[in-house]
């Protein structure tokens, strides 16, 4: 048995999700470094969970079309990771895009032939871009405003509290409609989300006549809301000019100013 047989059932044992047995055929001087995520992990239970977590923004996350190379104490394979992103990426929230992107896995062996250490290889630009979150695959300026406002919406439809606080500037603003209140300050606002998701369901937000203007690292989104849901049991249709204010920070658009307030249902019409 070469060493790419054991590479060909590692990629196997992930199909199934048979972490164990990965783990199993790990020495116990594993190392695995993603090269493209500046991330070393250092023993085998910590390679399990990196595993579950590409699973865990990737549901069906599939390696498919390797190739193996074998070498003396080595191994190589090229393989096309696929996947429909639906769970988050760090602080990214989920897309439902999918992603198909080329990876290069070199596996190293001890003598008995465990795998002793890993390097993954592969161009995250290109994933983040295939997941909509950078407007051009080839540079990291990230989505245009209007990209972020439409995933905010997404992301609200999908009542994902979390990533929704993710998208939060620490000083965001915001109006409760239905106190006829401003809520204010990040604290604020998250405690906000939590209660509002907690009570909503059915959620389809689609946004109409959207213009963005950028200012450098300040944009400013306007556009007309339409929004369906259930909340506490009880459906509602609301109709809403909507401005969103947002700040580049650390190349993302964080939300500083959301501008909603529905309108009487005669002058929505």
């Amino acid at each position: 048995m070469g060493h790419s047989d054991t590479h060909r059932r590692l990629h196997e044992l992930f199909n199934s999700r048979r972490y164990d047995e990965i783990e199993a055929h790990l020495a116990a001087e594993f190392m695995y470094e993603d090269v493209a995520h500046a991330l070393t992990v250092k023993t085998a239970g910590e390679f399990g969970d990196y595993l579950r977590g590409w699973v865990a923004s990737f549901g069906d996350a599939v390696i498919g079309s390797p190739q193996y190379l074998d070498g003396p104490d080595h191994s190589v394979c090229t393989f096309h990771g696929r996947g429909v992103n639906d769970g988050r990426i760090g602080s990214w929230p989920a897309t439902g895009r999918s992603m198909d992107v080329v990876f290069c896995e070199v596996l190293h062996y001890t003598a008995e032939g465990s795998v002793l250490a890993g390097e993954l290889h592969y161009d995250q630009l290109t994933l983040l871009g295939q997941l909509g979150h950078l407007s051009d695959p080839g540079t990291a300026a990230g989505p245009s405003a209007e990209r972020a406002v439409r995933d905010l919406f997404r992301t609200f439809d999908s009542l994902d509290a979390e990533a929704l606080k993710a998208l939060l500037a620490t000083d965001g603003q915001g109006i409760d409609e239905r106190s006829r209140t401003w809520i204010r300050g990040r604290e604020a606002i998250e405690a906000y989300v939590t209660e509002l998701v907690g009570g909503l369901s059915g959620v389809r937000s689609t946004l109409r006549d959207v213009h963005a203007r950028e200012y450098g690292e300040t944009a400013v989104v306007t556009c007309w809301l339409d929004q369906d849901y259930t909340f506490d049991g009880i459906p509602t249709h609301v109709a809403a000019p909507t401005t969103v204010v947002l700040r580049r920070e650390d190349g993302r658009w964080k939300v500083v100013l959301i501008h909603t307030v529905p309108l009487p249902e005669e002058a929505a019409t």
